[in-house]
C-alpha cells in the first residue's frame, strides 16, 4: 500500500520586510506572546526532509514520517484524526504483516498513525490480536459516534473495542460487514512485494457510550481486538479534532482576532504564519519532532501562549493598511498534544 507524506509547521525566520509588516499587523501584548515558536530554523523542503537541514531523521522513501503530530482529514463521511501512538499488546501471528501505499515496511506504530490515515495498515491478524492506540489529547464522549474502526477489507474483519475508562473491560463491537465504504487503494503486502493488491477501506462507527463511558468523559487509550481471522486493521481513529484555528476577516483598519480552541488545557499553543504559501513543508518542531505543516518557509510566529482551562488562546490586533493585497497563511500547534490545527488562508483586501 502506498503512503503519501504529511504536512509541516515550524519556526522559520521571515525576511525582514515581511517580519516588519507582520509585527505591525499582529501586535503581541506580552513577552510570552512575543516569543517565537521553539522550533528549529530550517529551509523546509517538500516532499522529503534534507539531512543537512534537519539532521538525521531516520526516514526513508518507503516510510511515512514518524511524527506525533495529528491532522484531521476527511475520509468517507467523516472528519477523522489518527491516534498519536499504537502498540501491539497481544497476538499478531506469522502472517501478520504491513500494508503500505509505498513498497516498504512499516512498524505497527507507523501504520496505525500514518497520515493520510489510509496509507498504512496491517493484514492477516490472528484471532485475539490486540492493538492499543493512544490519543494524547484524549477522546471525549460527545453526542453520537466518537470513533471509527477502519479495516482494509480484503474480507470483513470483526473487532471488539475497549477503553481505559474501566481498565479495558467493557467492549463495543465493530463488524465491518456493515461498515461504510471510505475509499479504495492499492496496497503492497509484506509477503508478496510484487503487488499491489486492491482493497476497500471500510469504517464502522463506535460510540463510547456503548462501553459505559459517561457523556462528557474523556478516554486516552483504547484497544481493538480481532474477533475473527479476517482483520486487516487500518487504525482506530477519532471523529473530528477539537483543536481548531479560527480567524476573523482581516480588514485593514479593523481589529482581527485569532482563536485557537480545543487544545491542551494549560498547555502551550503557538500560531505560525507564512506569506510565501501553504506548504507542505517539513520542519523540526523541537519537542514535537519533525512535522509536516501547511506553511511555506519562511515561517514566522504570531504568538506563543499558555492556554486557559478549556485549552483556548486568543489574539487581537488592528490590521494596518500597509498589508492590503497580501495573502497570508496560518496554522496553530498545540505543544501539549503535538496536534496541528487546520490551516487558514486569507487575502487581505
Amino acid at each position: 500500500m502506498n503512503i503519501p507524506t504529511r504536512r509541516p509547521l515550524g519556526r522559520l525566520s521571515p525576511q525582514p520586510p515581511f517580519q516588519d509588516v507582520m509585527k505591525t499587523l499582529f501586535l503581541v501584548v506580552s513577552c510570552a506572546a512575543a516569543a517565537a515558536f521553539p522550533l528549529s530554523q530550517a529551509q523546509g523542503q517538500s516532499p522529503s526532509p534534507s539531512p543537512g537541514i534537519f539532521g538525521s531523521s531516520g526516514a526513508t522513501a518507503a516510510q511515512p514520517m514518524a511524527t506525533p503530530g495529528r491532522l484531521t482529514q476527511t475520509l468517507g463521511p467523516w472528519e477523522l484524526t489518527a491516534p498519536d501512538s499504537a502498540t501491539l499488546i497481544a497476538g499478531g501471528g506469522s502472517s501478520f504483516g504491513w500494508l503500505n501505499v509505498l513498497n516498504g515496511p512499516l512498524t505497527i506504530n507507523q501504520a496505525m498513525t500514518s497520515s493520510p490515515i489510509e496509507n498504512g495498515a496491517y493484514a492477516n491478524a490472528d484471532i485475539g490480536t490486540t492493538v492499543e492506540v493512544v490519543f494524547t489529547g484524549g477522546v471525549v464522549n460527545g453526542p453520537g459516534a466518537d470513533l471509527v474502526m477502519l479495516d482494509a477489507q480484503f474480507d470483513a474483519g470483526h473487532y471488539s473495542i475497549r477503553s481505559d475508562f474501566d481498565g479495558f473491560v467493557a467492549s463495543a463491537g465493530a463488524l465491518t460487514d456493515f461498515g461504510i465504504f471510505s475509499t479504495s487503494l492499492d496496497f503492497f503486502y509484506e509477503h508478496n512485494p510484487a503487488g499491489p493488491f486492491a482493497a476497500s477501506v471500510v469504517g464502522v462507527e463506535v460510540d463510547l457510550t456503548t462501553m459505559g463511558v459517561p457523556a462528557g468523559a474523556t478516554v486516552t487509550a483504547l484497544r481493538f481486538t480481532c474477533d475473527n481471522a479476517a482483520c486487516d486493521p487500518v487504525t482506530l481513529a477519532k471523529i473530528g479534532d477539537s483543536f481548531t484555528l479560527t480567524i476573523s476577516p482581516l480588514i485593514p483598519g479593523s481589529v482581527g482576532t485569532f482563536d485557537a480552541t480545543g487544545g491542551t488545557p494549560s498547555g502551550t499553543i503557538g500560531i505560525g504564519y507564512s506569506l510565501a504559501g501553504n506548504g507542505p513543508a517539513l520542519v523540526n518542531t523541537g519537542s514535537c519532532g519533525l512535522m509536516s505543516v501547511d506553511l511555506t518557509p519562511p515561517i514566522g510566529v504570531l504568538t506563543m501562549q499558555v492556554a486557559d482551562a478549556n485549552g483556548d488562546i486568543s489574539l487581537s490586533a488592528t490590521v494596518p493598511a500597509s498589508v492590503s493585497g497580501r495573502t497570508a497563511h496560518f496554522q496553530a500547534l498545540d505543544f501539549g498534544s503535538c496536534t496541528l490545527s487546520n490551516g487558514v488562508t486569507q487575502t487581505i483586501p
